[in-house]
């Protein structure tokens, strides 16, 4: 060991012990390490953590790298509870799972199901959110007073919460508080500054490279729920495709009608075999009956839109960019799954 990782060693078993005397949350240890970390940048290192169940004392370890392998640091007063007894402890019942050592609890999983209900993967969700979490905490991302007060607004504009009454019923009615709602949005704010920064300057060359898939096409569509139907409409409609309008306005006023009639459509939104399908159609005549849900769908072309490099590309671009960032760290990370059991299931990342 050099002297160099050694005056690192010894200044992070002083932090361990100072977080303990002082007894630090691990917010607040977090910052502390952050300068540990910052004092020795030519060493890697991370901090982990652990809550005893019942007792709720925090137990901090540090992980320090050479070229030989890693180092776990611990100090443990005489008073606690030692680290063999440690490892006989049932799992925290209230902790979903490990990602990259850094716990998921379940308070946080259900307030981040609010936000991601339509996630098709809820365990690919939570995964991302302490990937997310985890960046930003090691990047150092600050969130200003003025970023957090405009969260705060947008946040009350979209729940029409006008009064501060109206905002403190909606606080009791979810059960938060005031110091927990502005964490929530501190979270949020974050984690859109993340999104930005990893896509900066990336956009522009990402669009050109995936053009194609941005290219839209106006349509008027007709739901029909079997597939003769479907195939007697569109050989009647084909001959006089004026009258497509007409036979949308019966089905509307005899069935109630089903979805939008008119809409833009992308793309790289379609399966490959409705796209080739939609874009081979020449304006003003009807494709061929698309599968739709539990029916068909009848789609007469009206005109093609080129792909263009504006502002709602640009942020579909930024979601592609993030999303990709997110399935390499994915790919790269530790998951631990815990389902309130005394063991541990270990999911590979792979399967997810």
């Amino acid at each position: 060991m050099n002297e160099s990782l050694s005056a690192a060693v010894r200044d992070a078993l002083a932090a361990l012990v100072k977080w303990r005397e002082e007894r630090l949350d691990p917010e607040q240890a977090q910052e502390s390490f952050q300068a540990l970390k910052a004092r020795h940048p030519g060493h890697w290192m991370n901090m982990v953590w652990e809550q005893e169940t019942y007792g709720g004392s925090v137990h901090y370890d540090i992980l320090m790298a050479d070229d030989g392998g890693t180092y776990s640091l611990s100090y443990c007063a005489d008073e606690e509870l030692p680290w063999p007894a440690r490892g006989l402890q049932r799992v925290n019942e209230s902790l979903v799972l490990r990602v990259n050592d850094d716990p998921v609890f379940i308070n946080q999983a259900i307030t981040s199901l609010d936000h991601a209900w339509s996630t098709l993967h809820i365990g690919r969700h939570l995964i991302h959110m302490s990937l997310i979490d985890q960046e930003i905490r090691d990047s150092g991302l600050v969130v200003t007073d003025e970023e957090l007060a405009e969260a705060l607004l947008g946040f009350r504009k979209k729940r029409r919460l006008f009064s501060v009454e109206e905002v403190e019923r909606w606080m009791a009615e979810h059960g938060t508080t005031q110091v927990q709602l502005e964490q929530h949005l501190r979270e949020e704010v974050s984690r859109e500054k993340l999104r930005r920064r990893v896509a900066a300057g990336c956009e522009e060359a990402w669009f050109q490279s995936h053009r194609t898939d941005f290219e839209r096409i106006q349509v008027a569509r007709l739901s029909v729920p079997h597939q003769d139907e479907a195939w007697r409409l569109y050989e009647q409609l084909s001959e006089e495709p004026g009258r497509f309008l007409e036979r949308a306005q019966v089905d509307f006023l005899e069935r109630g009608g089903v979805g939008e009639l008119f809409t833009t459509l992308q793309r790289g939104e379609l399966e490959p075999e409705q796209a080739e399908r939609l874009f081979s159609t020449p304006p003003g005549q009807l494709a061929e009956p698309i599968p739709s849900g539990e029916g068909y769908e009848l789609v007469r072309v009206l005109r093609f839109l080129p792909a263009r490099f504006d502002e709602a590309t640009r942020e579909q671009v930024r979601d592609s960019l993030f999303e990709e960032w997110l399935a390499e760290r994915r790919r790269r990370a530790r998951v631990e799954w815990f389902w309130g059991a005394a063991e541990a299931a270990e999911l590979p990342a792979m399967s997810l």
